[in-house]
């Protein structure tokens, strides 16, 4: 008899004692096992908690995105790395399509992809419809034109259909050659002004790529719904992270299809900002495909501490805040702005080179040796060594785009704008060392997890193989996933295993175990 065991019998017995009864029954022999479970140290956290992050340098965003940024974080009291995050990706998406970024041969786009992680009730649908109001303005006005060209351009096709038939007629090839040729070319299509796209399929993207505007966002508040969708599901997750990846680094995809042939298509630039909550955050940053692939590594993460509760309202309509219709105009001024395409090409860009002054080339070569020596064994960035590889580019990256909210029709980038970007990548290198450890948790971590919500939730004291297998949470239900998951709520004090099973509802159960902190 264990330990365990003669101190619940003697509690069983005194306590059946008290109650005048000759024998203890089995409600207080229950109770008085519960009761000396609960009486155990306080279980260990199965996790370890998220360190709190440092500010986000909001005045390294420069004057207009920087101001912008305060505003909403003042009226509308979202956390300042979720408003820093959202008018950053809005401002990449109106200026990747005017240029790259330059140095010795190697080219930078300006594409940037963000993954803010916040709760629900932060208040990111707020934040995105102020930082996305100018592109969303831009796009509907847009779309009004492309419907208007769309209806002359079937008008003009029935023309040309009929002239068409009408110079087929004869017999003679060189006669029908020449009737042909006297009508013209067919009509082009206009092209699909769509910018933002919340959940596409890649093969969506690609063939919007292939006939519509070659600058695309997907910008989500929900970005759940773009993560559990079918362009992430199981099947399609790979070729998804590849081929949004291969659109970050060059821009550039090929489409072989048995129905169209086959194609290559350059010159496409695509920003991506996901807000989604820590549950989402906890899987897709668990996922060997995603942090193995690269994707992951190549978006900017924050995972702010939260403002709800202390957000009282403010009275101000940011629609007529100078600060945000100073953003406004800024960005207006890249999406009226005609993008440079390679000649004889109707929608693939040929973006116009930034280049570093010598003072700024030499500072980005010194944070590029000091992020690769922070990758050593013992570095800094150890941990997290697949962002920070990526950082320099994110640095010229940023400092493209910092340049051309403030000048759209800059060629150079100073050496202030690459210490505004070193700041800002630097910051999202922390975060993702802060979270990507943390909230990386394994399978059976979160299993473990599962079973102890759901025990706490459905109030079950004593929980049995059989119950948590037929019932329990369904990644639990079978032998494999359920042991080791016990296993790890029993190392850390959450369950503590009956020796010799306990009778359950008329029947022995072998294996039981005694759940701490439910009453």
């Amino acid at each position: 008899m264990t330990i365990l065991d003669t101190e619940l019998h003697e509690q069983a017995r005194v306590a059946g004692i008290a109650a005048g009864l000759d024998e203890t029954p089995a409600s207080v022999l229950d109770a008085a096992l519960h009761e000396l479970a609960q009486q155990r140290s306080e279980p260990e956290p199965l996790r370890r908690p998220l360190p709190e992050p440092s500010p986000f340098p909001l005045d390294a965003l420069g004057p207009v995105l920087s101001v912008a940024a305060n505003r909403l974080h003042q009226v509308v009291q979202a956390p300042a790395a979720l408003c820093g995050q959202s008018v950053l990706s809005a401002a990449a998406l109106a200026a990747q399509q005017h240029a790259n970024v330059t140095i010795d041969g190697r080219t930078e786009p300006l594409s940037l992809f963000a993954v803010t992680i916040a709760e629900s009730g932060e208040r990111k649908s707020g934040i995105d419809r102020y930082a996305l109001s100018p592109h969303r303005e831009f796009e509907r006005r847009a779309l009004d034109s492309y419907r208007r060209e769309m209806e002359q351009y079937r008008l003009d096709c029935e023309a040309y259909e009929c002239a068409k038939s009408r110079n087929s007629k004869g017999k003679d090839p060189d006669t029908i050659r020449a009737a042909l040729a006297s009508i013209g070319t067919p009509p082009i299509e206009p092209l699909n002004p769509l910018m933002l796209v919340p959940s596409p399929t890649l093969e969506g993207i690609h063939r919007h790529f292939a006939t519509g505007t070659p600058s695309v966002g997907i910008f989500h508040d929900d970005g759940g719904e773009f993560i559990g969708g079918h362009t992430m599901n199981k099947e399609n997750k790979m070729k998804a992270a590849a081929g949004l990846s291969r659109l970050w680094d060059v821009g550039e995809f090929d489409r072989v299809r048995a129905s169209e042939g086959a194609n290559k298509y350059f010159g496409r630039r695509l920003s991506m900002h996901l807000m989604i909550q820590p549950v989402i955050a906890e899987t897709i940053l668990s996922d060997d495909i995603l942090t193995g692939q690269g994707l992951l590594a190549r978006t900017l993460l924050v995972w702010p501490s939260s403002t709800i509760g202390d957000r009282a309202y403010v009275e101000t309509d940011l629609h007529s805040d100078p600060a945000m219709r100073r953003y406004a105009s800024a960005v207006n001024d890249l999406l009226d702005c005609e993008p440079n395409l390679r000649p004889g090409t109707a929608n693939e860009l040929e973006p116009r080179q930034l280049v570093l002054t010598p003072e700024a080339k030499r500072l980005w070569i010194d944070v590029h040796n000091a992020v690769e020596s922070d990758q050593k064994e013992a570095g800094v960035f150890a941990s997290v060594r697949a962002w920070a590889s990526k950082s320099p580019s994110q640095v010229l990256r940023i400092a493209g785009v910092l340049t051309l909210v403030e000048d759209p029709n800059a060629g150079t980038i100073q050496v202030e704008t690459i210490e505004q970007a070193t700041a800002l990548a630097n910051y999202y290198l922390r975060e993702a060392a802060r979270i990507v450890g943390t909230s990386a948790v394994p399978a059976d971590v979160r299993n473990a997890e599962a079973i102890r919500n759901w025990c706490q939730e459905s109030g079950i004291r004593f929980l049995h193989s059989a119950l948590a297998l037929q019932n329990g949470p369904p990644r639990v239900r079978h032998g494999k996933a359920f042991y080791a998951a016990m296993s790890i709520l029993e190392d850390a004090g959450w369950a503590s295993a009956l020796e010799g099973g306990k009778v359950i509802d008329g029947q022995h159960r072998r294996r039981v175990w005694s759940i701490w902190g439910v009453q």
